[in-house]
């Protein structure tokens, strides 16, 4: 303000003192992250961001001195560094029961002030930035030779150029070029390259600069108009290009982190009132910070997928207050997907999905599908007409059930522990409900009849059908295998040829879209994973590790989820070859629970 005498503050929710920033929906936003520990007994930079997130700047300091670099490679030589590496390690290792002592070895408090931690090590927090093509805790040379695979336990990243994308159209990132022209690159990387991936592109809506058509309610061209009139938009969809730029072959290494971690401070300044609250701005920016995090989660990293998935559901709600219905709908499927396999894998607890269906926020079929128009019903082609539509509710009446399913079977996880056997007994009879429900759906006439006839469909038609047979398979998998730790051996009877009916149709399915290039086939990383990690015949858990390292070598998106997923099923091949060794049999190997111990987390869906 001293330099600039345009500089006003008054009004400002942040600057201005006297501002009647204490309204009870920005403070009810804000809020949700006020429920972390005191700031002096935060142990990551993560948590710390998130708990300053819901105060005014200023309030919350970490303070980093001379001492808390020494420790780094520039600074140290390899002796010292060895050292003093070892001895971290050792200390982290003896506070690890203890959040109090484990940031007392880290940190240290001024004075009495609560809210000033001194950090005595700098804490790399590269997690989020582009992999250098190795997975933490996985040795490039581990191999398991069993009669699973027989493949490095480390993926190796060989991912090949967007087909999409012209040599000219992107130009080649160069330390020297100023912040402006990497800028401008990562948008047009964002605009040719990123908005496909997540949109799959059709050709019948793109004019001769790739952008969309004009009658589009979400477009390429929509967003970057948002994202000039709200900052944070902005940097989401940079974080996000960057990120995709590092992984797309083409050499670059651009740090994307540095553009998600400036969409925080610029959230804080941007929602000036309740409009702002309910904004597209503000709605797709977290969106995009939902997909940065999915798209860079890694087995063993933290993650703050939850943290959009809540302020995704918040804002929801209040945009269905002010306009009845979400005007992108399509959106709203995307995160109920994120959420239900999230479910599925044991990595989350359906809030999203549970909240929209309960609530009837649920998007009906008729917005299932990219693109929308802007009463925001998918578009219809007319030689779809006939096929569609039914395949659209088709999979609409899948996903439901599917929900109803990892419901049951969080709940029967918990009653596991919790329930004599008499009445737990009585409440997995459910199960049998939800087959046979799933059962009336797809043996109805209509479908049985697209279901035979799906070659002659056209494309956007036949594709949904093998998405939503592909969900079916992965639901009757599920059912029969992973409702409850040792499901298949307290079973009456055996479930192995169930089992491998429903994992050889997922294998199936995968193996007809390996040569189609399709942008969606996010679809598929989840169901043969789980077609992997249940099947008892060592050919169908060989078939589902190669077609995961095929999709992986096609790789061309935005971050390596089937490189992650895979590494995380080679655990599980371990630990059952170690099972099967020993006892001769590997029902007991339970793979949501084996992924608790070893701490790892499955939040993807195929970026």
């Amino acid at each position: 303000m001293g330099r600039m005498a345009d500089v006003k503050t008054n009004g400002h929710v942040v600057w201005d003192l006297t501002s009647p920033n204490s309204n009870d929906e920005r403070n009810d936003y804000f809020a949700l992250g006020d429920s972390l520990p005191p700031f002096s007994l935060l142990t990551s930079d993560e948590d710390r961001e998130r708990k300053a997130e819901a105060f005014s700047p200023g309030t919350y300091h970490v303070v980093m001195t001379p001492d808390s670099f020494s420790s780094l490679p520039e600074y140290a030589d390899d002796a010292v560094e060895k050292s003093r590496s070892k001895s971290a390690s050792e200390c982290r290792s003896s506070a690890a029961n203890s959040p109090t002592s484990a940031v007392r070895s880290e940190c240290s408090v001024r004075g009495e002030d609560p809210n000033v931690v001194i950090l005595k090590t700098f804490e790399d927090v590269t997690r989020r930035s582009p992999s250098n093509g190795k997975l933490s805790k996985f040795s490039p040379t581990s191999e398991i030779s069993d009669p699973f695979c027989n493949l490095s336990l480390s993926p190796i990243f060989t991912s090949l150029p967007s087909p999409d994308v012209k040599a000219e159209e992107i130009s080649f990132l160069d330390p020297r070029l100023d912040q402006q022209a990497q800028d401008s690159t990562l948008f047009s990387h964002f605009r040719h390259v990123v908005w496909r991936q997540l949109f799959p592109h059709d050709h019948r809506l793109a004019d001769s600069s790739g952008s969309d058509s004009h009658f589009m309610t979400l477009s390429v061209d929509f967003l970057e108009q948002e994202a000039i009139h709200f900052p944070p938009l902005s940097h989401a969809m940079m974080a996000v290009s960057a990120l995709s730029l590092s992984h797309s072959g083409t050499g670059h290494n651009v740090d994307a982190l540095q553009y998600y971690q400036q969409a925080f401070p610029s959230l804080q300044v941007s929602l000036r009132n309740n409009d702002d609250l309910v904004s597209d701005g503000l709605f797709l920016t977290h969106f995009l910070l939902l997909i940065y995090e999915i798209a860079a989660a890694e087995p063993h990293g933290s993650n703050l997928w939850s943290h959009h998935i809540s302020r995704l559901l918040h804002i929801a709600f209040l945009r269905r207050e002010k306009y009845g219905q979400e005007p992108h709908p399509f959106i709203l499927w995307w995160v109920s997907h994120i959420d239900l396999y999230a479910l599925f894998s044991g990595a989350g607890t359906g809030e999203f999905v549970r909240a929209v269906i309960d609530h009837q926020m649920l998007p009906g079929s008729e917005s299932l599908l990219y693109p929308n128009a802007p009463e925001g019903y998918s578009v219809i082609y007319s030689d779809e007409h006939e096929s569609l539509p039914i395949i659209m509710r088709l999979y609409h009446d899948t996903f439901r059930l599917a929900a109803q399913l990892g419901f049951l079977a969080s709940q029967l996880r918990h009653d596991k522990q919790n329930l004599p056997f008499a009445e737990f007994n009585e409440r997995s009879q459910e199960i049998s409900d939800l087959r046979l429900a799933f059962s009336r759906l797809w043996e109805s006439p209509d479908v049985a009849f697209l279901h035979q006839h799906q070659d002659s469909l056209p494309r956007r038609s036949r594709e949904i059908m093998q998405q939503s047979a592909t969900l079916y398979h992965a639901c009757q998998l599920f059912s029969y295998s992973s409702m409850w730790p040792r499901q298949r051996v307290d079973g009456e009877y055996s479930s192995d040829g169930e089992i491998d009916h429903h994992a050889t149709e997922i294998l199936r399915l995968a193996e007809r879209t390996t040569h189609t290039r399709r942008a969606d086939r996010h679809f598929l990383v989840f169901p043969l994973f789980l077609a992997g990690a249940t099947a008892s015949a060592s050919g169908l858990k060989m078939m589902a590790m190669e077609l995961m390292t095929s999709m992986e070598d096609e790789e061309d998106g935005m971050g390596r989820n089937a490189a992650t997923t895979r590494a995380i099923l080679q655990v599980v091949y371990e630990r059952q070859l170690e099972r099967l060794m020993r006892v001769g049999h590997t029902f007991d190997v339970d793979w949501s629970d084996l992924m608790a111990q070893e701490g790892l987390q499955m939040v993807n869906f195929g970026f």
